[in-house]
């Protein structure tokens, strides 16, 4: 089931974490939710093995603010790794585990948003739930790759959109034929992707957060002057943090920001989505979207 920041707010999160009888395998760029916080040490507290893996070196954050962080999932009873060395950031290196999932029995979570307040409370954002067996199976693999810092192997990169090597799935939903959606934090500097937007020109339709960096803004007149749509929403009241891309019959969302380090370094993860349901949901919340936004 699709939903849709700020409106759902925790609760579908929570309530994944509350369904879980045997383990909750935990991946995100950030983690102070408070409600989380607490559904997993109720879910330790009952007796629920809980594995957390953090980014160490968030873009921005201090180290004092992920120390702190880390005590807060330390103290749950969680168990807490840190994200393989390999997608940590470094002198001269952009680098993270940016992922946003969750996997708890037969259930997990996809999204976009990290587990923080603003994810919740002030951005736009996407969270899939689902218990479909091969997305569970290929998210829990992930984690378990992760945690013990192996290789992913190529299996879960036929069910998720996973990164390293999440370009070619993105590309085959933008240059599906007809209309194509995206909300966007940012437009990024990946060539194939900047490259199928500029040929999809006028059926290309993007919203971007109006605090865009002037790295974006370049490529985003680049695009306007190939034909492509592109509007920007105030930071205010909504902030864009979302990472969808909806198409005539299929849709993504996903952690991928549309840079080549989130889609051939980082640690990300994704998902394509087909139920006429959610891309109708998709349609209409950028609707909404697109006409509160400005003219870029």
């Amino acid at each position: 089931m699709l939903y849709i920041e700020p409106y759902a707010g925790v609760a579908p999160i929570v309530r994944v974490i509350e369904q879980a009888r045997h383990a909750v395998d935990l991946n995100v760029y950030y983690l102070t939710s408070r409600p989380i916080l607490d559904a997993l040490r109720a879910a330790h507290a009952r007796g629920v093995t809980v594995r957390v893996i953090l980014d160490g070196r968030p873009w921005h954050v201090s180290p004092e603010k992920v120390q702190q962080e880390a005590r807060a999932v330390v103290e749950t009873g969680a168990k807490l790794h840190w994200a393989p060395g390999r997608f940590e950031a470094g002198p001269g290196r952009f680098v993270y585990d940016h992922a946003k999932y969750l996997v708890a029995g037969n259930e997990c979570e996809i999204g976009t948003a990290n587990y923080d307040y603003s994810a919740f409370h002030d951005n736009r954002e996407y969270l899939y739930v689902t218990r479909k067996p091969s997305v569970v199976r290929a998210a829990r693999d992930v984690f378990m790759a992760d945690w013990t810092n192996q290789r992913a192997g190529n299996w879960p990169h036929h069910i998720l959109v996973l990164s390293p090597g999440s370009t070619d799935k993105i590309l085959s939903v933008i240059e599906q034929p007809g209309k194509v959606e995206i909300e966007s934090e940012e437009l990024g500097d990946d060539r194939a992707i900047l490259r199928a937007l500029a040929h999809k020109g006028r059926q290309a339709w993007i919203i971007l957060p109006a605090s865009i960096s002037a790295t974006d803004r370049r490529n985003a007149d680049y695009l306007a002057s190939r034909g492509v749509h592109i509007r920007l929403l105030p930071v205010r009241p909504t902030y864009m943090h979302a990472k969808a891309i909806c198409a005539q019959n299929e849709a993504f969302i996903g952690s991928e920001n549309f840079s080549y380090s989130s889609l051939a370094e980082n640690r990300e993860v994704g998902v394509i989505l087909h139920k006429k349901a959610d891309i109708n949901r998709l349609k209409a919340q950028f609707r909404h979207d697109w006409n509160q936004a400005d003219p870029l």
